[in-house]
């Protein structure tokens, strides 16, 4: 898998529990606070930025 699909894959899922997230608070199962929202949402977008960092599996050594 190389570094753009690994990057699609990891805001992909982010997207989805995201918006799991939002369900379950339209549901009322908990109450999203905008306050504890922002945490999260960059705690997401360094997951993604770690997510695209290092090598690619296929490209092999540095030479």
């Amino acid at each position: 898998m190389n570094k753009e699909q690994r990057r699609a894959v990891v805001f992909g899922v982010l997207f989805v529990v995201v918006g799991l997230l939002f369900l379950l608070e339209a549901l009322e199962v908990f109450e999203i606070a905008p306050a504890t929202l922002w945490p999260l949402l960059l705690v997401a977008i360094g997951i993604g930025v770690l997510a695209g960092t290092g090598s690619d599996d296929e490209q092999g050594p540095i030479r």
